[in-house]
């Protein structure tokens, strides 16, 4: 995907989890995720920097293709800065 520039302030867990997900993902990982979304990375830079929220079908899309951003995700304040561990969220509640 290239470089991802990250604004100071974590605008949601979704953006947290996408931008941790894409860190951590190989290349070719990350591109296949990004065609099975239907986003460019322009989009999916603006979605982690908080300027675009995703709508429903892209924040089900990214579910999907991630396994790690779930859709309720994007509806939570950050769980901590760019760089700290994920807390973990399991799919079904408790």
């Amino acid at each position: 995907m290239g470089k991802l520039f990250l604004p100071a302030r974590v605008p949601s867990e979704g953006a947290r989890r996408l931008a941790a997900w894409l860190i951590a993902s190989p290349p070719w990982r990350s591109k296949a995720a990004m065609g099975r979304i239907g986003c460019d990375p322009s989009k999916i830079a603006r979605m982690i920097e908080g300027e675009l929220v995703p709508s429903a079908a892209e924040r089900y899309a990214i579910s999907r293709a991630t396994d790690f951003v779930f859709v309720r995700h994007w509806s939570l304040p950050a769980m901590g800065g760019w760089g700290d561990p994920m807390v973990h969220l399991s799919r079904r509640a408790a």
